[in-house]
């Protein structure tokens, strides 16, 4: 199973257009928030039936209700042979003051019930606290309360986005954090199952 793993697009045309003659090769395509605005998400959703995504701080509180159709915040996907994936998207406050910015206590309640195990691939927009996170020397802009949640419930992968200048990946316990690079500087990540997880850098 080859997934595609996409963050921060930020309304970038060329990916549309990219994505329109490359997505089907791919079984699922995830996009870990921050996609643009309303009319862009319809769009990016149009170009193959097989995308998936969760919001990030760009995108309004109330947009995964209004456009349910493939969001996977909050929710389970099974990929079979016991792996599945779980989102969460959103970020918590930034001094941007941008809509989907949650406290971190309500992103640990809700997280908290989720199904996560140690077969899962957890998709969020911030990455865990301390781990591909700087802002700026010594500034860290990640979560703590997905920084416990992925040291509680230990899933397999996590991949996140949101910090621009981050990308790569780093083993924190028994999780392997991945940090997708920005969309749209038109590369991903591809995640293939074969019995197992590799994680390598995609260009779209």
């Amino acid at each position: 199973m080859k997934i595609l793993l996409l963050a921060d697009l930020h309304g970038d045309k060329e990916v549309l257009d990219k994505l329109g003659g490359k997505a089907g090769k791919y079984e699922r395509v995830i996009v870990a928030g921050d996609l643009g605005d309303d009319e862009y998400i319809e769009k990016l959703l149009g170009t193959s039936d097989n995308i998936y995504w969760i919001p990030g701080n760009i995108e309004r509180l109330e947009i995964c209700g209004e456009l349910q159709e493939k969001c996977i915040h909050g929710k389970k996907i099974e990929l079979g042979n016991g792996f599945n994936i779980v989102g969460f998207g959103f970020s918590g406050p930034t001094p941007f003051g941008t809509p989907g910015e949650l406290s971190e206590e309500e992103i640990y309640a809700q997280m908290k019930g989720l199904p996560i195990d140690n077969k899962t691939i957890l998709v969020t927009h911030s990455p865990p606290y301390g781990i591909m996170d700087e802002v700026s020397v010594g500034i860290h802009a990640g979560s703590k309360s997905i920084r416990k949640i992925m040291e509680e419930k230990k899933p397999l992968v996590l991949a996140c986005g949101h910090i621009h200048q981050a990308e790569g990946k780093e083993k924190a316990g028994d999780t392997t954090v991945v940090h997708i690079p920005q969309g749209n500087m038109h590369k991903g990540i591809l995640l293939e199952i074969n019995g197992h997880i590799h994680l390598d850098v995609e260009k779209l």
